[in-house]
């Protein structure tokens, strides 16, 4: 669908203004980016009346109204948050959980003392939360909607792994919802298994340059972290970031695939 504003067609789901009517894309889907000529109505959804004024504020026949100039209009627009409120508590039940989940990978040495333990939380919180904004924020880049939110079945499976050798690393996912074509999708899906892969290597060069240092072992905790989190999510399953990348491009799916098999290698034998 070609975009009323740039009279281009481009990728995404359109967006059709509330108040004008048209159709817009991603870019332009916004009133102000696009001139809407009809924003500052009572169909605005940041329209809000104006309550009767007292003989004090009248001046003639012109109201004063107190603190505010005469070139300013008292319509507005309202954004929503980055994070529904719903969202965020999704988030924070599952950051809790994997945040358990890294720490408790070797917990004689994670929980040996207070400066270590915050390293590596701190570790852990960016390479999970890096992971799920890396989905969110790419979807609604392109004028997706985007939420994570958790499964309870998947919370479980993950709270069981704590104590364990083998840890799940799959709390839940971010949905994604619009008219994304194939390769939006693809990359979407791919972009958070592809961050992890990333940031593991880096730890793992960390161990390689701060290997007489104490923080040596939580570097290979968290390359082994990011590592799973990467190699769980490729797994080419219904649901998991693995499908949809493997359907957009199965070169791409397997040469992730293989980083992710070669960081969780590199993190069991490292020293």
């Amino acid at each position: 669908m070609m975009c009323h504003y740039c009279e281009q067609e481009k990728q995404g789901l359109p967006f059709r203004c509330n108040y004008c009517g048209n159709f817009f894309c991603s870019e332009h889907r916004l009133p102000e980016n696009h001139a809407c000529p009809r924003v500052g109505g009572p169909k605005q959804p940041g329209y809000a009346s104006v309550a009767p004024l007292g003989p004090r504020y009248q001046r003639g026949d012109r109201p004063i109204v107190p603190g505010v100039g005469g070139g300013r209009s008292r319509f507005r627009l309202r954004y929503p948050p980055v994070f529904s409120k719903v969202e965020r508590k999704h988030i924070a039940a599952a950051t809790v959980l994997m945040v358990l989940v890294g720490l408790f990978w070797n917990p004689y040495y994670t929980l040996d003392n207070a400066f270590i333990a915050l390293v590596m939380i701190g570790g852990l919180l960016f390479s999970y939360l890096g992971h799920e904004l890396a989905h969110k924020f790419l979807a609604q880049r392109n004028g997706l909607w985007a939420e994570f939110r958790t499964n309870i079945y998947l919370l479980v499976l993950t709270a069981i792994s704590i104590p364990f050798p083998f840890k799940f690393l799959v709390p839940g996912q971010t949905n994604i919802i619009g008219n994304g074509s194939k390769e939006l999708m693809g990359a979407i899906a791919l972009i958070g298994p592809g961050f992890n892969i990333v940031v593991g290597t880096l730890f793992y060069l960390s161990v390689r340059l701060f290997a007489l240092s104490n923080l040596a072992p939580g570097f290979v905790i968290l390359t082994g972290f990011n590592a799973w989190i990467a190699l769980l999510n490729l797994i080419p399953f219904p649901g998991f970031d693995g499908m949809k990348a493997f359907e957009w491009d199965r070169t791409r799916w397997a040469i992730a695939l293989a980083a992710s098999i070669a960081l969780v290698i590199a993190s069991t034998i490292a020293p």
